[in-house]
């Protein structure tokens, strides 16, 4: 028993030390490759840590290998601009001067409901505040204000903001969330007349709708880059 304690402990140090030599990033901000290193080298530790049977050397000596093999990836990656690229993918701009660009999030498999929930941690519950989004090759969203006043807001369009909240998404993707209609105190019925008035002939045609505790209707298009139509609907 003694023994295994100690081939952990040992294991564990020589993992960390070999984990320090990748650098300082956070886990959202390794790469790709990084990540697949990481995994691979916690699994090498497994075997030698809980079975004596196996030598150390045999965990120790592998651990090591993938942490060269981390030195040579990120070296060509310095020396080669394009080899970088491989590697570790490039940065997508999914929300370009305020439009939103759908071929960007079929490409890179990104849901609206997963763009949303980005922005929404980045700190923007409205999606017309955002000016740009990219979404880098970490997997993490940078975002950028709108500057003045570009866009439309519920103070351009009159509107008294009231209460504070999360726009509510009533289609995404194309598909009307019928769940979301009873609390809002609206039917389909309503929901289509308004996209009628956007200029959509049908839900299909909209990537996102949503509706802000303001009375502030925020539609996006289907298309590659779609700014958005905003409508005012209370009292509508």
């Amino acid at each position: 028993m003694l023994i295994l304690f100690l081939r952990a402990i040992v294991l564990f140090v020589t993992m960390v030390v070999l984990m320090r030599l990748m650098g300082k990033r956070q886990i959202s901000q390794l790469q790709p490759y990084e990540l697949a290193l990481s995994i691979l080298i916690a699994n090498l530790a497994t075997a030698p840590m809980g079975d004596t049977a196996v030598p150390l050397l045999y965990g120790v000596v592998p651990m090591i290998a993938m942490i060269f093999m981390h030195t040579i990836i990120t070296l060509c990656c310095m020396k080669s601009v394009r080899l970088q690229r491989i590697i570790d993918g490039r940065a997508y701009a999914v929300i370009q001067n305020g439009s939103l660009n759908n071929n960007a999030l079929d490409r890179l498999g990104f849901t609206m409901t997963d763009l949303l929930a980005e922005l929404r941690a980045a700190g923007f519950l409205h999606i017309q505040d955002v000016n740009s989004a990219i979404l880098e090759t970490s997997g993490k969203i940078s975002v950028f204000p709108v500057s003045g006043k570009e866009h439309a807001t519920a103070s351009d369009l009159g509107v008294t903001a009231g209460a504070g909240g999360a726009p509510v998404p009533l289609i995404l993707s194309g598909q009307v969330q019928r769940q979301n209609l009873p609390a809002l105190l609206i039917d389909e019925e309503w929901l289509l007349k308004k996209i009628n008035e956007a200029g959509f002939n049908s839900p299909r045609a909209i990537a996102l709708a949503s509706l802000d505790p303001a009375g502030t209707l925020l539609v996006y298009g289907c298309k590659n880059m779609c700014a958005p139509v905003i409508l005012r609907t209370q009292g509508g």
